[in-house]
């Protein structure tokens, strides 16, 4: 069993755009060797500007897909099987892409069974995450395997 619910948060201020987004997740071995994941969300979304929004069950489908997603890309890089119970994810929608929670999920989880990634993996990872950020703004849905995006179709 690994350490419980403390929150993982990642951050990174680059070319004048701040990104952030702050997970809480239970791991366990998964003895039937496969990975699992388990959704728990209850948060109220968006409350008003500048306060931080929390997942709530409904809604939000593309900070949802994008955590898994990032997760799946976490599990590959690792042996053992895993069940991750997502607990709570929170960001704000102008510091927050659905391509930065999955990528603070699969930090979160890596840190939670203490597998560190290199100083390249990181890199070039996060070069992926901060190109999420588009102009004209689009919800982006990453795929950490290629490196490539999907327009998402979901709002919050």
């Amino acid at each position: 069993m690994t350490e419980q619910s403390k929150a993982y948060r990642w951050a990174k201020f680059r070319n004048g755009i701040s990104s952030v987004a702050i997970v809480e997740m239970d791991v366990f071995p998964n003895s039937q060797r496969a990975n699992e994941i388990i959704e728990h969300y209850s948060g109220q979304g968006y409350t008003s500007q500048g306060n931080l929004e929390e997942i709530p069950e409904k809604g939000y489908d593309s900070w949802k897909i994008a955590a898994k997603r990032g997760l799946e890309y976490a599990f590959s890089l690792v042996d053992n099987n895993w069940t991750v119970h997502i607990n709570k994810i929170e960001g704000l929608s102008t510091d927050t892409t659905a391509t930065i929670v999955g990528y603070t999920m699969l930090r979160a989880f890596l840190d939670k069974i203490n597998f560190e990634l290199s100083n390249k993996q990181i890199d070039k990872l996060e070069e992926f995450v901060l190109s999420s950020w588009t102009n004209p703004y689009k919800e982006l849905i990453p795929d950490f395997f290629s490196l490539t995006f999907t327009k998402s179709g979901y709002d919050k």
